[in-house]
């Protein structure tokens, strides 16, 4: 089942192919799917190794971006806390 977490922010053409935690952010354009290789990055910005999505479902706090010089889809902690703008976002 893939499923969202609470407080999460998938951006404009994203998609997702594995269940997100809470607070998980995937950037504008990315689309993940269990297989896709990830690079993840310690808190400093450098390599600790590359795994498959698939090992990231479920897990609360992530960001997933895209490498704009190589090309690599990245994961990182996601120490922001993201609100959206209510007035944008309101079902009127």
């Amino acid at each position: 089942i893939i499923s969202v977490g609470e407080n999460c922010l998938i951006g404009a053409n994203a998609g997702i192919g594995i269940p997100l935690g809470d607070r998980c952010t995937v950037e504008s354009g990315l689309y993940i799917t269990s297989g896709t290789k990830v690079t993840l990055l310690d808190d400093s910005g450098k390599l600790v190794e590359v795994i498959k999505a698939r090992e990231l479902a479920n897990k609360a706090d992530l960001l997933f971006r895209r490498n704009s010089q190589s090309g690599a889809v990245e994961c990182k902690t996601n120490k922001t806390a993201i609100e959206l703008n209510h007035e944008l976002h309101a079902n009127n």
